[in-house]
C-alpha cells in the first residue's frame, strides 16, 4: 500500500511541475542584454543583468544590442576595430569621459528606469561628447547628448542668445530620452532608432524606403540600409557597442572609476525677472564663475526677464540665498542693460559709448559678428564693473 501511495504522490508532483508556467527570456530582434563583469558565458544574449561596480553602485556592464544583421561579421568588425582604438591610441579621452561620467549616472539612471529604456544607453553620452556637458561640434550640436537648436526646440527645450538648456546635462537628458524612446516607437527597434538620433529620422525613413520599406523594422534591416547611410552614422552602432564593452573592460574602468568626479548636488531655487549672474553669485555666497558652472545654460550670465527661472546654488544654500536675493531692489538686479544697434554703429564704437572693454562686449553677445553686426540688433552691455570684481554685485545686503 505505502509503495503505490508513494508511486501516486510522484506522479502527481510530476504532473504538478509539468503545468507550472516556466520563466522563459524570448529575445526579439531589438533585445539589449547586459553582461556583467565575470557573468558566465554561456548566458543567454538578451538578458540584461545587473552588476555590482567598482564603487560599490549598480553597474551595467558590457551591454550588448542583438542583432542578426551582425552575422556577416561586418559589425562586429568595426566593434573591434573601435575596441583597438580605445585601448591604445584613443585611451585619454574614453578615460576622461568615465570620470566625468561620475557627475551625472546616477541621475540618468534613475530616468532611464523612470521610461523602461535599456539601461545600456548610459553610454550614449559617452560616444556622443566624452560626457562633457559643454561639448559642441563642428555643426553647432551641444551637450551631453549632441542635440541640435531645431531638435532641441522640438523637444521643448529653450535655445535662445539668453539660454540653451542644452548645455544643461539635467534637462537635456530629459529631452534626449524622450526622443530616444519616441525613435524606437516610430522604428520599432533600437540599431535604426539609434541610427536615426545621428542621423535624422527623415533620412532613416528614406533610406527604408529605398529598400521597398516592406522589410520588417528590425535590428536586421539596419544591415540592409547601413551602406547606404553616412559615413558617421554607419559608425555610430558599432562605436556604441564599442563604448559599452569597453565600459566593463576592468583594464580601463580601474583607473577612471578611481578618479570618477562626484555626482553633483545643489538646490534648485526660482528666481522672478531678470538678474544677472554677477549678482545672483553674491546672494548664492559664491564666486560668478562658481555660479555660472551650476547654470551653463546661462549663455551671457543673464537670466531673462518675464517669467521664473528654475537656477542652481549650492546644496544647502537656497533659503539663503532667497532671503539675500530679496533685499536687492528689482532695478539693481542686473549689470546688463540692452542697446539696438541703429546705422552706422560697430561693437568697437558701442564698446567705446559705454565704456566697457571690447571683449566684455563681444562675450555677452556670443552670436553677434562683428562684421556683419545688422540694424537693429539687440546688444546685451555690460554696466560699470565698479563692486562686481570679485564676482559680487555690490549690492545684496545681509
Amino acid at each position: 500500500m505505502d509503495k503505490w501511495l508513494t508511486r501516486f504522490v510522484l506522479v502527481i508532483a510530476a504532473v504538478v511541475l509539468a503545468l507550472m508556467p516556466a520563466r522563459v527570456n524570448i529575445l526579439d530582434a531589438d533585445s539589449v542584454s547586459a553582461r556583467s563583469i565575470g557573468q558566465s558565458e554561456d548566458a543567454g544574449p538578451g538578458t540584461e543583468r545587473i552588476c555590482e561596480g567598482l564603487d560599490g553602485r549598480p553597474c551595467y556592464a558590457h551591454v550588448e544590442i542583438r542583432s542578426p544583421s551582425a552575422g556577416d561579421g561586418a559589425i562586429e568588425e568595426e566593434v573591434t576595430r573601435w575596441l583597438n582604438r580605445w585601448r591604445t591610441t584613443g585611451r585619454g579621452p574614453v578615460r576622461r569621459g568615465l570620470k566625468r561620467m561620475g557627475r551625472y549616472e546616477d541621475y540618468i539612471d534613475a530616468e532611464l528606469a523612470a521610461r523602461d529604456l535599456p539601461p545600456s544607453l548610459r553610454y550614449l553620452p559617452l560616444i556622443e561628447a566624452d560626457y562633457n556637458h559643454l561639448a559642441v561640434s563642428p555643426a553647432g550640436a551641444v551637450g551631453l547628448w549632441q542635440l541640435m537648436p531645431e531638435t532641441a526646440r522640438s523637444l521643448g527645450l529653450e535655445v535662445n542668445s539668453l539660454v540653451d538648456q542644452r548645455f544643461d546635462a539635467y534637462a537635456a537628458t530629459q529631452a534626449a530620452l524622450d526622443y530616444l524612446a519616441a525613435l524606437h516607437d516610430r522604428f520599432q527597434c533600437w540599431y535604426l532608432a539609434l541610427a536615426a538620433y545621428n542621423a535624422g529620422p527623415t533620412r532613416i525613413e528614406r533610406a527604408i524606403r529605398r529598400q521597398g520599406g516592406t522589410r520588417p523594422r528590425n535590428d536586421a534591416f539596419f544591415g540592409h540600409i547601413r551602406d547606404g547611410l553616412p559615413k558617421e552614422t554607419r559608425d555610430y552602432i558599432p562605436k556604441f557597442l564599442a563604448s559599452v564593452r569597453l565600459a566593463g573592460d576592468l583594464s580601463v574602468t580601474a583607473r577612471a572609476a578611481s578618479e570618477r568626479d562626484l555626482p553633483e548636488r545643489f538646490d534648485v531655487v526660482r528666481v522672478e525677472g531678470v538678474a544677472s549672474a554677477d549678482v545672483l553669485a553674491e546672494a548664492a555666497g559664491i564666486t560668478e564663475d562658481a555660479f555660472r558652472t551650476l547654470n551653463p545654460h546661462l549663455r551671457i550670465g543673464l537670466v531673462p526677464a518675464g517669467g521664473s527661472t528654475p537656477l542652481r546654488v549650492p546644496v544647502g544654500a537656497g533659503d539663503r540665498f532667497l532671503a539675500r536675493l530679496a533685499t536687492v531692489p528689482a532695478g539693481e538686479r542686473s549689470t546688463l542693460r540692452e542697446h539696438t544697434v541703429v546705422q552706422g554703429e560697430t561693437l568697437e564704437r558701442i564698446a567705446r559709448r559705454y565704456a566697457v572693454p571690447l571683449d566684455a562686449l563681444r562675450t555677452a553677445n556670443p552670436d553677434v559678428r562683428p562684421r556683419r553686426i545688422q540694424i537693429g540688433t539687440a546688444l546685451m552691455i555690460p554696466r560699470s564693473l565698479e563692486g562686481v570684481a570679485g564676482g559680487g554685485c555690490g549690492t545684496c545686503r545681509a
